[in-house]
């Protein structure tokens, strides 16, 4: 693990215990809050039942996270700087799976804005067709991973990309809906 992702995982790694801590105190006052009878015992054990799920998923969340991070690549270590608000993971394939946030600073990012599919080929129509033909339509975007730089010249070897819309919100580039390919997505129109 390089750069943020050692920050973001390190965070992570206090989030759970820190979750667990703020849950037990919560679960022990709700235990020991108040005395009232049997309704007040019977709402003080659905808060505590309801608290302990709660906890139950954050650590759930925060173990998943761990998990996914550590095999990520930042862009920074692939020398994308322009790709700096992403997770990056390369597979041997040279297939690639972004997570493209809302900042490009990782740490101050808020929002996950898409998950984007890259897969290698060439700078041309053809190339693009090609792609489209086999993953469905909506692969707009090139970049030149060697370059570091959207579109390239006739024939660059690089990557074309397919965005998926992690939430519902504006682009730059239009209305963006979670769970659907985004066609609009900073276009870079191959020469022929």
């Amino acid at each position: 693990m390089v750069g943020s992702t050692r920050g973001r995982v390190r965070r992570m790694r206090f989030v759970a215990p820190l979750s667990a801590l703020v849950a037990a105190g919560l679960i022990a006052a709700a235990a020991f809050g108040s005395s009232g009878g049997a309704a007040t015992s019977n709402a003080q054990a659905q808060e505590i039942a309801k608290l302990r799920a709660q906890l139950a998923l954050t650590q759930q969340d925060a173990r998943l996270w761990q998990q996914l991070v550590q095999n990520f690549r930042p862009a920074k270590g692939l020398g994308l700087n322009s790709m700096s608000d992403h997770e990056v993971l390369m597979l041997p394939s040279g297939l690639l799976m972004a997570l493209h946030f809302d900042s490009m600073n990782l740490a101050k990012a808020k929002n996950l804005n898409w998950v984007a599919v890259g897969i290698p080929g060439v700078f041309t129509k053809a190339d693009q067709a090609r792609v489209n033909k086999l993953y469905g339509p909506g692969v707009t975007h090139f970049h030149d991973l060697k370059t570091d730089v959207h579109g390239g010249k006739p024939g660059t070897k690089g990557v074309w990309f397919i965005h998926i819309g992690a939430r519902n919100f504006t682009s730059p580039f239009g209305k963006v809906t979670q769970g659907k390919i985004d066609p609009n997505f900073m276009p870079t129109i191959p020469p022929k």
